[in-house]
């Protein structure tokens, strides 16, 4: 089986003039795949490539923190624990905390996918609709959205922090119960309580990683957001975006 591997980062603004005019329709459902907008060529390859990223992680293995000379770790959909390929032996109890401690990685994730693509959407749409409103005089009412729509945006990034604790709790219960997994828990307190800090929204563990900065400059919110794993969909969204930034 293949393994997950890290960081899907999709930073769309500099590509929102390739990818059509359409204005960005908002998320109907909260989903990762429904926050990117649907009306452009891009928007579609991007929410279709981030879409089967997301499928991937309930189905591949994910790679655990480590630390510098150690092993690659993974926890399989299975819960089996392979350190450098070979699978640790496990016991029951052992085996439902590495599905517990799976679980809420792949959690981190969704939470990183869900802002990224709102990110993007808000990015696209800044892009496309800032030089209409000055045309049509509205430019100050289209910044008042587009930074209420910000605020709504940063309010999703929240939900990374928000995971967070289940992760360490699900780490250090694992690193107690399984001595095998010790060495690739480095995760502390400090990362749960760091979250968040000067508009700063990040989770890099392992085989996931979710990013937003609520410092973007105006309209470059796509630039400073992200989430991904290690995994060649998330490969194909970046390649998806770069190919429709070709000039035809």
């Amino acid at each position: 089986m293949r393994t997950l591997p890290l960081l899907a980062l999709v930073a769309l603004l500099p590509l929102a003039a390739c990818g059509g005019n359409e204005p960005a329709s908002p998320s109907s459902d909260g989903t990762a795949a429904a926050a990117a907008p649907t009306g452009s060529p891009l928007s579609r390859k991007i929410q279709q490539a981030m879409a089967e990223a997301s499928r991937e992680l309930a189905t591949k293995n994910i790679s655990v923190d480590r630390e510098a000379g150690k092993p690659k770790a993974e926890i399989s959909p299975q819960g089996d624990f392979l350190v450098d390929g070979k699978a640790v032996p496990v016991d029951e109890a052992q085996r439902k905390l590495l599905l517990a401690h799976r679980a809420n990685l792949i959690a981190v994730a969704q939470a990183g996918i869900a802002v990224g693509m709102q990110s993007a959407d808000l990015g696209i749409e800044a892009a496309t609709g800032a030089l209409k409103s000055v045309f049509s005089g509205k430019d100050e009412e289209f910044g008042k959205e587009m930074e209420a729509r910000g605020k709504r945006v940063e309010a999703e990034a929240m939900k990374i922090c928000a995971r967070l604790p289940a992760l360490l709790e699900s780490q250090q219960a694992l690193a107690a119960a399984l001595p095998a997994f010790q060495p690739y828990a480095n995760m502390d307190q400090s990362d749960v309580d760091d979250c968040g800090k000067d508009g700063n929204y990040t989770a890099n563990y392992g085989g996931v990683s979710a990013h937003y900065d609520h410092d973007a400059d105006d309209g470059d919110e796509a630039d400073h957001a992200g989430a991904g794993h290690e995994s060649d969909a998330a490969a194909e969204a970046d390649a998806a975006a770069k190919g429709s930034s070709t000039p035809q």
